[in-house]
């Protein structure tokens, strides 16, 4: 695989896997040396670790397949993210029906539930300093797994019905000082801008899925997807001017960049498949993504200039 695309080369039409089971959610190191994931090579849907230096080496033969599995047990995982300092991993772990935010370090030792009762909590994501960790919950309005998760959306093809139950709160990593930061629902896949200003993220509002850019304070949340309606995944580039996200056009997902102001829309990605979770690379040389066709796989490709 070429490390360096040309301008006309986007929306890229071909793009060959790198992994070849279920593994999803990818998360890069703040080195952009290594990748956690959800994968299921080991049984169960657990957190893992490979090395993304050989998955992004062009000359390389095989794909790599060697990971290092960091969680174990019976609960299913999910959702994991590398602190900015490379210290610790939050992680999800669906605990008695119940998704927790956890954490451990590094290299998966100190595993420590966060959340606790019956309320759904997700998509942890850590501020820039690592001293905080963002995520979507419904512990506000006390609603549970059984309000509406695996339940479709009202749109019918990205989210769930407990979406719209969630709001975004941090807390610190050893489980205190937990704080609300949005009210009304329907707030999910959210994360801090590099410089700790904005909050990046999902919105749900009736049928549409939108992308929308608030301060870090939650005040003026304003939507930058415009007129498109299904619309969901948001990321930011490590320099923090561009977003990758994904749009559903021709019945399926791809992924797209704008600029942060929602500027400059274009599209990445015209292949075969449905593409989620997009993770621009630290280092910027490339966009790490999912895609499902047949199994869940990981996708990487050069990112735009």
């Amino acid at each position: 695989m070429a490390l360096i695309a040309a301008a006309d080369d986007y929306p890229l039409k071909k793009l060959k896997p790198f992994t070849y089971v279920v593994d999803y959610e990818p998360f890069w190191s703040p080195d952009s040396h290594d990748i956690v994931l959800i994968s299921s090579r080991h049984g169960g849907m657990k957190v893992h670790v490979m090395d993304a230096v050989a998955a992004s080496d062009p000359n390389a033969t095989v794909p790599p397949i060697e990971m290092r599995q960091l969680t174990t047990g019976p609960s299913e995982d999910d959702s994991p993210a590398w602190s900015p300092d490379g210290k610790k991993i939050a992680f999800v772990s669906i605990r008695d029906g119940v998704s927790q935010i956890c954490v451990m370090n590094a290299d998966g030792t100190d595993q420590r539930q966060l959340t606790t009762g019956t309320a759904e909590n997700i998509h942890p994501m850590w501020s820039p300093d690592s001293s905080r960790i963002l995520f979507n919950t419904t512990h506000f309005v006390a609603a549970t797994a059984a309000d509406g998760r695996n339940e479709p959306s009202v749109n019918k093809v990205v989210g769930e019905k407990i979406d719209e139950k969630m709001d975004l709160a941090t807390i610190r990593p050893d489980g205190n000082d937990l704080k609300r930061m949005t009210t009304g629902g329907g707030y999910t896949y959210a994360s801090f801008s590099p410089d700790g200003t904005s909050i990046l993220h999902r919105r749900v509002q009736g049928e549409k899925s939108q992308i929308f850019l608030m301060n870090a304070d939650g005040s003026k949340d304003h939507n930058l997807s415009g007129n498109s309606t299904l619309d969901g995944w948001p990321a930011w580039s490590a320099d923090g001017k561009r977003i990758a996200f994904c749009r559903r056009v021709k019945e399926a997902f791809q992924v797209f960049v704008m600029n942060r102001d929602g500027s400059g829309v274009r599209q990445l990605t015209d292949a075969q498949g449905e593409f989620t979770n997009p993770r621009w690379s630290p280092d910027g040389r490339h966009v790490l993504c999912c895609r499902r066709l047949g199994n869940i796989t990981l996708i990487l490709f050069p990112a735009p200039k």
